[in-house]
């Protein structure tokens, strides 16, 4: 994976009215070819469910946990239909926002006490390092002990190369889910029916796209996310 240099980034930021994106174009229906999913043999616990909710109801704004709620129902409707364990979606959903609203000095603390690395963008924009201690406070709080609803918490704001399918709905889900007010959230909803992928690859586009009209940073996860969605869909053929 080649390195990210800064000075790309911002000539990146200069000729912004240059930027080209990938085209999208949606392949054939994909529902009649769904790989059937066998489902762990356990859902999720009542009990743990309705313990996260009341967490996130007593120490969210409401506003946040409305969101939270919304990416579950979002997140478990898409892993339902492109046959991904819905189980872990929902945890994923759930918890990906839990320390959101913690300041950064609590985010730092929080970072520091589990000798979380913190990479220059992170601490350039402390906000980002939400989703990657929040596995850490989902493991002591909730007793929740999953690797890959850990990965799709610490990858659902930037995305990343490699994202299982469960990172892959939340990442999605946390973008379109019917409470944002943006339209691009109904174009990522529509393509995510029928291709998870390319809806994926929107969403990193529009964030992308977003950072650069406000001037802002773009974490290399995303760059990287970004060029290799393209690379997969074009087989690395220069557009």
């Amino acid at each position: 994976m080649a390195k990210y240099n800064p000075a790309l980034g911002q000539a990146k930021l200069k000729t912004i009215h240059a930027v080209r994106f990938c085209r999208l174009t949606l392949p054939p229906n994909r529902a009649s070819f769904r790989k059937p999913f066998a489902k762990t043999k356990m859902a999720n616990a009542p009990e743990l469910i309705e313990k996260i909710e009341t967490h996130l109801r007593e120490h969210l704004t409401p506003y946040r946990c409305t969101h939270v709620l919304s990416v579950r129902d979002q997140a478990m409707s898409l892993a339902k239909r492109h046959g991904i364990n819905e189980d872990q979606a929902e945890l994923a959903a759930l918890l990906h926002d839990c320390l959101k609203e913690l300041s950064n000095d609590d985010l730092l603390a929080f970072a520091a006490r589990h000798r979380l690395e913190i990479d220059p963008h992170e601490q350039k924009n402390l906000s980002l390092l939400h989703g990657k201690v929040a596995p850490f406070y989902a493991k002591e709080e909730f007793g929740v002990n999953d690797e890959i609803v850990f990965d799709a918490m610490r990858k659902h704001t930037t995305g990343a190369v490699e994202m299982s399918s469960v990172a892959m709905v939340l990442f999605v889900a946390d973008f379109c889910e019917p409470l944002r007010p943006y339209a691009e959230a109904l174009t990522v909803r529509t393509l995510a029916e029928r291709d998870l992928e390319i809806a994926a690859l929107e969403v990193v586009q529009c964030k992308i796209r977003k950072s650069l009209v406000k001037h802002r940073t773009i974490h290399p996860d995303s760059f990287h996310a970004y060029n290799f969605m393209v690379e997969k869909r074009t087989g690395g053929s220069p557009s």
